[in-house]
């Protein structure tokens, strides 16, 4: 790697030798030197503004000044660091892209909160389960958007191990399965899937198993009166019927 200091140095001290040998021919080498050195400072104060200038200027994204000497490689070096940057800043973005179309694809909503609950970014899916509305939700408290006590217990907690069942907040009769998990240093990715129809299916389960334990109940009320009374009627022990009874 080129180190530009070694030229600087020598320029340097060349310059401040020529400007006391001609300031010895006019009797005054230290104010020569001086001159010089002055001329040295305030070339180096320009090309600092010129650095100033073109960092600040909106057109930085273009070539960088001309510079010569140390100027020149201070100039090259930080437009070669500008344009990695810039590299890295749209590899980034084509990965943001990618992400926000599988995530929009998905049938689960999907939310981005910051560290203070704020919604940071949200996929199509989560305005039709939870009614998020594009361009205005964003940067909104999402317990302020969604008042339900027992998600505001479940956000706060910071146990997210276990999911949450709640009604929407657009429809009491779906019924929404949440998760929440940590990423990042301080951000969170909240999951939302519609369980209606599983939640509708154990529902008609557990009403099938009552149902039936009902109807039986009373089948198996007579049964066991009848074998009561067989068993009070059977009074030898060594009857082949006791044992089937008992």
């Amino acid at each position: 790697m080129y180190n530009p200091w070694p030229q600087v140095i020598w320029t340097l001290i060349g310059l401040l030798t020529a400007s006391g040998l001609v300031g010895l021919v006019f009797g005054y080498p230290f104010l020569f030197m001086l001159f010089a050195t002055l001329a040295y400072l305030a070339w180096h104060l320009k090309n600092l503004s010129r650095l100033e200038h073109w960092l600040r200027s909106p057109a930085t994204s273009y070539e960088p000044p001309d510079g010569a000497g140390i100027w020149g490689e201070v100039f090259h070096r930080i437009y070669l660091m500008q344009q990695r940057n810039r590299a890295r800043k749209r590899r980034l973005a084509a990965i943001i892209s990618r992400f926000q179309e599988s995530t929009s694809a998905m049938t689960d909503a999907m939310l981005v909160l910051r560290e203070n609950n704020e919604i940071e970014w949200f996929n199509k899916a989560a305005t039709r389960l939870m009614g998020m509305q594009p361009g205005k939700d964003t940067g909104q408290r999402i317990d302020n958007l969604i008042r339900n006590p027992r998600f505001a217990a479940y956000l706060l907690t910071g146990d997210y191990e276990d999911g949450l069942e709640m009604p929407s907040p657009i429809d009491e009769e779906m019924i929404l399965f949440i998760n929440i998990v940590p990423y990042g240093d301080t951000q969170r990715l909240l999951s939302a899937r519609d369980i209606t129809r599983v939640h509708l299916l154990e529902q008609t389960r557990r009403d099938f198993v009552a149902n039936v334990s009902h109807e039986l109940r009373t089948p198996l009320t007579v049964l066991n009166g009848y074998v009561e009374t067989l068993r009070g009627e059977v009074d030898d022990e060594i009857s082949p019927w006791r044992r089937s009874l008992d």
